[in-house]
């Protein structure tokens, strides 16, 4: 069902929300499945809330030799069947972020041509491998993803699920940093004692957290509040 459409003076924010899923074939498995279990998880506590439903938009990419959309952003109670993220290849991050800014760019201008006045988007960025690309590619499709021209771009937290994976390897993918404008966010790695599925459990709790304090955010007449970023103290098998 599409978004009804507003008048410019009754604008209701929207919260975006992106999943950016690394499916290389080392996710094959375990990992995977814990992977396939988060837009279910997701969309149970939108149904279970009303408020969540009206303000918070969702969309999935997953990437490997290339990205593709798995989920356009949109609002989830109108998804009737619930896509499922297929391992391939290997791990490209500059396909991920070229793949992000298109996605991006074409979904914030169907949300404001719907009438929803839409805040800069939260990507949750998984991963379990350092990537692949050559570094100057890598650099340039970061560097037009967060370009401070670009005014939709993302709120970006990369997230680790093995500890092999070093914070250093996610740190540059980190957006913003504390040296730029806005809100600083910050990577995390695992380093509990369970697997990558384990860790991609939790990366889906703390996500929900992350829309329902988001959505709390929001006044009553939907014009104010923004994207609340995972607490630490939710993340305590993390580094």
């Amino acid at each position: 069902m599409p978004e009804p459409t507003r008048q410019a003076d009754d604008k209701v924010l929207a919260l975006a929300f992106y999943l950016l899923v690394d499916v290389s074939y080392s996710m094959e498995g375990a990992p995977l499945r814990a992977v396939n279990q988060i837009l279910p998880e997701v969309i149970d506590a939108i149904e279970e809330s009303p408020t969540l439903g009206d303000v918070v938009r969702l969309g999935a990419l997953d990437f490997a030799n290339d990205a593709q959309t798995v989920l356009q952003l949109g609002d989830l109670r109108n998804v009737k069947n619930i896509p499922v993220f297929t391992c391939r290849g290997a791990t490209s991050y500059a396909a991920a972020f070229h793949k992000l800014r298109k996605d991006i760019e074409r979904d914030m201008a169907e949300m404001k041509a719907d009438g929803f006045k839409v805040y800069r988007p939260a990507v949750f960025f998984i991963t379990d491998g350092a990537p692949t690309d050559q570094q100057a590619e890598l650099d340039t499709a970061f560097a037009e993803l967060t370009d401070p021209g670009f005014k939709a771009r993302p709120n970006i937290i990369p997230f680790g699920v093995t500890p092999s994976l070093e914070k250093a390897v996610l740190d540059p993918w980190v957006y913003p940093k504390p040296s730029d404008s806005g809100k600083s966010m910050r990577s995390y790695v695992y380093n509990g004692t369970g697997d990558a599925a384990t860790a991609i459990k939790q990366i889906a709790e703390v996500l929900i957290t992350s829309i329902v304090a988001s959505a709390n955010s929001v006044s009553d007449a939907g014009t104010a509040g923004g994207f609340v970023p995972p607490a630490d103290e939710d993340l305590d098998d993390w580094i």
